[in-house]
């Protein structure tokens, strides 16, 4: 029952706040991505009509500016008979200050002029010419432009094989502005339309038109798309409406070149402009899934991480109500739970231990004087034995065994008192040297001891006896069964703000796999005074920085102890 409990709360507490916040974030990120993508179309078509606008700026720059050139005005003003030469003089000027010069020829492809009244003009049809208005009196967009009366007529011709975008104009005389002079038409291919709208991309599959201000369309790189379903919606300058062909939703926006009331129309199926808004929307409503299942595992998991410890607790404390004392629980829980269980056990355990205590506190009671009469007297009578060993040895002259007895006590007196474990460099080298001492009268020349030792590290301080069985180990392991003569070296220096000892032997060479396994490994005798003893109390006492490390250099083995320099 509390394990369901448990569940249920992690999953109202975790899924359905997860749920609201995946939704109303799908929705609005969709809104924002569409109204985002909206906003660039219409900058890049803008963009675009701010580039072709110029354009026709150009081409109105330039019909105005040939308009008012003064051997035009000059030339095509006169009136009167005229000699062929003079007809030869008069289109020479104006092709020498107009079209010859090429005076805008980067924003055109070619200036037209049509002198009225001029018969004996050329009577061919030229780019970039001089010629009679006779050539071109019956094409439409020529009778259109005297129909405008001086106003600027936009249009496209293909007069030259190739269309073209071209703007005219009726020009009068600035003397007497009831006489026209002349039609001037200034062309610009379409292909440079095409290079502006060729650079719109919007989207993958949208198209952008160029229509004139009656829905007629000039460009487009795609002319079998129904544009004509459009012409309905812009009757304003700009704007953007969605309309259905063939069950396809699709955005239309559009702009208005400010020289012609021409426009330029972008068509974005719905579902390209979705498809962002889509993924996105989907990848939300994926990682929420996911979130989900997550949370559910999660909360599968610590629900029965709570309740099972909780449940097993009460059905051992059920068994504790039957009066049965010899149970534990298994302490392998942190926290809060891990404090009940070591409570129970405790609990238990202190229980047992008020049954027995009239048993036990006698035991113990006991014990504890024969231990306390035992360090009374051993230490005491051990010495007093010693000493007595000593003063036999030197009435009958044998030293050696004066020679051991003294080393001997030493060793006992500097070991006896464990609860002192700190003592100087000093202290346990010569601790160390009685080991020796002792050693060197058992196996006589078998070994040969040497000390290299600063004199500076003498007063630092240090733990008690690290150094004695790294000395026994190097003896028994190295030098006892070694052919030759063993010779041990006992280094001891500063190295920065830490005390190095080596304690170096030449015999048989060690298994270092073995021994680093061994000091990787805890001690079992926590009274033992073995390498693994003497590297774990370092580290403990020090940290894990310092300990005891063995090498083999040159066939010699190297027993290293690096601890730090301590006053």
């Amino acid at each position: 029952m509390l394990y369901k409990k448990i569940l249920l709360s992690y999953i109202l507490i975790i899924v359905i706040p997860l749920i609201m916040v995946a939704a109303i974030t799908g929705d609005i990120t969709s809104r924002y991505i569409n109204e985002e993508v909206k906003k660039t179309t219409l900058q890049t078509l803008n963009q675009a009509n701010k580039n072709i606008s110029k354009m026709l700026e150009n081409m109105k720059n330039a019909i105005l500016y040939v308009s008012m050139n003064k051997e035009l005005q000059y030339n095509l003003s006169r009136n009167g008979a005229e000699t062929p030469f003079e007809i030869n003089r008069q289109v020479t000027a104006i092709r020498n200050s107009i079209l010859y010069p090429g005076i805008f020829n980067e924003n055109y492809s070619s200036i037209e002029i049509f002198a009225l009244r001029k018969n004996q003009y050329p009577m061919r049809l030229e780019q970039n010419d001089v010629m009679s208005s006779k050539v071109v009196e019956n094409k439409k967009w020529y009778k259109k432009t005297i129909q405008q009366n001086g106003k600027l007529y936009w249009h496209i011709k293909d007069d030259f094989g190739k269309q073209m975008i071209s703007v005219s104009r009726l020009v009068f005389n600035v003397k007497d502005f009831t006489k026209p002079i002349a039609v001037i038409s200034v062309d610009m291919d379409i292909s440079k339309i095409a290079s502006v709208v060729s650079d719109i991309h919007l989207g993958k599959t949208g198209k952008v038109y160029l229509v004139d201000d009656k829905g007629g369309l000039i460009y487009s790189e795609d002319k079998s798309f129904l544009y004509r379903y459009t012409t309905k919606l812009y009757n304003s300058s700009s704007g953007s409406d969605f309309i259905t062909i063939n069950d396809n939703k699709i955005m239309v926006i559009y702009n208005t070149l400010p020289q012609n009331g021409w426009k330029l129309v972008g068509i974005v199926p719905m579902a390209e402009l979705n498809e962002k808004a889509e993924m996105i929307r989907n990848f939300i409503y994926l990682t929420a899934l996911l979130s989900l299942v997550i949370a559910a595992l999660i909360s599968l998991y610590f629900s029965y991480s709570i309740s099972q410890p909780i449940i097993k607790l009460a059905t051992e404390m059920k068994k504790v109500e039957k009066e049965n004392f010899n149970i534990s629980v298994e302490e392998n829980w942190g926290g809060e739970i891990g404090v009940l269980y070591s409570s129970f056990n405790y609990m238990i355990k202190r229980i047992n231990e008020l049954i027995h205590e009239a048993y036990l506190s006698k035991i113990k009671e006991k014990d504890a004087e024969l231990k306390a009469l035992q360090a009374q007297i051993n230490p005491h009578f051990l010495y007093n034995t010693l000493d007595s060993i000593n003063w036999i040895a030197i009435q009958h002259n044998v030293t050696e065994i004066s020679k051991i007895v003294k080393s001997l006590a030493s060793i006992l007196r500097y070991s006896i008192n464990k609860g002192n474990d700190v003592t100087t460099v000093e202290n346990e080298l010569k601790h160390v040297e009685s080991y020796i001492t002792i050693q060197k009268i058992r196996f006589e020349d078998k070994f040969e001891v040497n000390f290299n030792i600063d004199k500076r590290i003498l007063h630092y301080k240090t733990i008690k006896l690290i150094l004695q069985p790294l000395v026994e180990n190097a003896m028994i392991h190295g030098i006892e069964t070694y052919e030759g003569k063993g010779k041990i070296l006992i280094n001891g220096y500063l190295e920065g703000e830490k005390i190095v000892f080596e304690i170096i032997n030449n015999g048989n060479p060690i298994d270092l796999d073995l021994v680093n396994k061994l000091l990787d490994s805890p001690a079992e005798d926590k009274d033992s005074y073995g390498i693994q003893n003497v590297n774990e109390r370092i580290k403990l006492y020090y940290g894990e920085k310092y300990g005891l490390y063995y090498q083999v250099i040159d066939g010699n083995t190297v027993a290293r102890i690096v601890i730090p320099a301590v006053l």
